[in-house]
């Protein structure tokens, strides 16, 4: 089997950020990244929370100008209403 994992040497650098989440998003999002990891087609690079977390800031650092609001409740709004206009657009 051919793994399409980069090697160690040609992963992007990484440094720690810490974020407050709250419980069930932390149990959630390793529950998902538990879930999108035994699911994988090809066994190569782990998914872990730290991938998923890294996937989630550059979604939101590529399309960031669709954020919109002066709350949270709001900024969520505005993401998921980008998802939804995205998922419309490619016909999911």
């Amino acid at each position: 089997m051919i793994s399409s994992s980069p090697s160690p040497a040609e992963r992007p650098k990484t440094r720690p950020k810490t974020a407050q989440i709250r419980v069930d998003q932390w149990s959630s999002l390793d529950e998902l990244a538990r879930e999108l990891h035994d699911a994988r087609s090809v066994k190569g690079e782990r998914i872990t929370a730290n991938t998923l977390i890294r996937v989630a800031i550059d979604g939101l650092v590529a399309h960031g100008g669709r954020l919109h609001g002066d709350t949270e409740e709001q900024l969520m709004a505005s993401w998921l209403e980008f998802l939804g206009e995205r998922k419309a657009a490619h016909g999911r």
